[in-house]
């Protein structure tokens, strides 16, 4: 495992297209995608690989497990909206460490380009590149301080939340405004939970559900890079053999939040 965050502020290279884009337009279309998301929003379950490292700030390594896990998120109405509970079951004599669910709500974190939320970020487009042989806009945000944080928060060890403002670049597709690819990092570190840096790479990908005629964009591999003031930890997760065992309707507003 190495210390290799995203640099969402560094240059794109030599592979990512000048040329300008309709930024309404490519929003426009994202917004309608995370609606579908968010629509189609089901209870799922699939198979969880998670390795997990921890360094010094020198480098030297502290601990290194991994483990498989039964992940099942359950999508649930509530008297304030849609609840959202995630559970991890070990598996093969597995240990599920805290750190392991430390990321809740990834299959949610696209959705910040809900028409809604949108405008809680300034938003730019950086060019057209190629990912993974789809055709993709690059989309740079920020947290704008005047406005409310729906995306992340943390709490800490009295349980108290606080909102993570963040910073990232989205890759989405040209044609269809599905999120392929995003990045994140802090605005600030988090004094209140002793986090300096917080960096969350997630790759997506189509999840068909052929039975139920179901189609969802979900997290495929997902990784996260915490630097606190005396340790850094890096988890890396991947997901596979999804399964969807229940369908919700009459969903209402739902602000993904990671703690």
């Amino acid at each position: 495992m190495s210390w290799s965050p995203p640099l969402v502020d560094a240059p794109l290279g030599a592979g990512v297209s000048p040329a300008s884009c309709d930024l309404p337009d490519i929003l426009r279309l994202a917004g309608a995608r995370a609606n579908d998301l968010y629509t189609n929003l089901q209870s799922f379950a699939a198979q969880e690989r998670i390795e997990y490292g921890s360094f010094d700030h020198t480098g030297y390594p502290l601990d290194a497990r991994h483990g498989t896990f039964d992940y099942v998120v359950l999508f649930e109405q509530g008297a304030k909206g849609t609840n959202v509970q995630e559970s991890r079951q070990p598996m093969d004599k597995s240990v599920l460490l805290p750190m392991f669910s430390s990321e809740i709500g990834l299959p949610g974190m696209a959705l910040l380009f809900l028409p809604e939320l949108q405008d809680e970020y300034k938003m730019s487009c950086e060019g057209t590149t190629d990912w993974h042989g789809k055709t993709t806009k690059v989309i740079h945000f920020v947290h704008r301080r005047d406005k409310p944080n729906h995306t992340l928060s943390y709490r800490d060890r009295g349980g108290v939340a606080h909102a993570a403002n963040l910073k990232g670049r989205a890759w989405i597709a040209a044609d269809s405004g599905e999120v392929l690819h995003m990045e994140f990092s802090l605005l600030q570190g988090m004094t209140e939970v002793k986090l300096v840096e917080w960096y969350l790479s997630i790759n997506y990908a189509p999840v068909e559900f052929q039975k139920q005629s179901v189609r969802m964009v979900l997290p495929q591999t997902v990784d996260a890079y915490y630097n606190f003031n005396d340790h850094r930890t890096i988890v890396y997760h991947a997901f596979s053999d999804f399964k969807l065992f229940s369908i919700q309707t009459d969903q209402k507003p739902l602000s993904p939040k990671t703690q």
